[in-house]
């Protein structure tokens, strides 16, 4: 199994950060045009990117809450886009885990993506979110400067 590591140092507290993937207002500040998240075990945590109803895949349609310690760290279940339709129909999901750790003058957001099988199936996939989560954290970073 192959796994994608990416950190980023912000001014902000872990509370705040946590915040930021654990609400609605948060995750559309930085992550989606929409969402549908419950955060309880097993709860939704679909992410959309556009708002556009009529659009049957909009997002992690299907991915769920795995854990969380309030503040601290925060898992999910996550599937590929719709370019990868064998591979998000196939009933395998990959899953992230988000630590938030305390440092002097902010927090360290450390996301662990896991799960990436060793084939070549899984090799466009993994190089996708290879660059994706580094999108996704420099958004969270620009979402953060006042």
């Amino acid at each position: 199994m192959r796994t994608i590591i990416k950190e980023r140092l912000i001014k902000k507290s872990r509370e705040y950060l946590y915040n930021k993937w654990t609400t609605n207002e948060g995750l559309n500040s930085f992550f989606s045009a929409d969402n549908d998240i419950e955060i309880k075990p097993n709860g939704k945590y679909e992410i959309y990117f556009t708002s556009d109803t009529s659009i049957k895949e909009r997002g992690s349609e299907g991915c769920t809450v795995l854990s969380f310690i309030p503040n601290r760290m925060f898992s999910f279940t996550w599937n590929t886009p719709p370019q990868f339709k064998d591979l998000r129909y196939s009933g395998y999901y990959t899953w992230v885990v988000l630590e938030f750790i305390e440092i002097e003058n902010g927090t360290l957001v450390r996301l662990t993506n896991l799960g990436y099988p060793n084939n070549e199936a899984w090799d466009k996939a993994y190089k996708y979110f290879d660059k994706a989560w580094d999108y996704v954290l420099d958004n969270l970073v620009e979402s953060c400067i006042e």
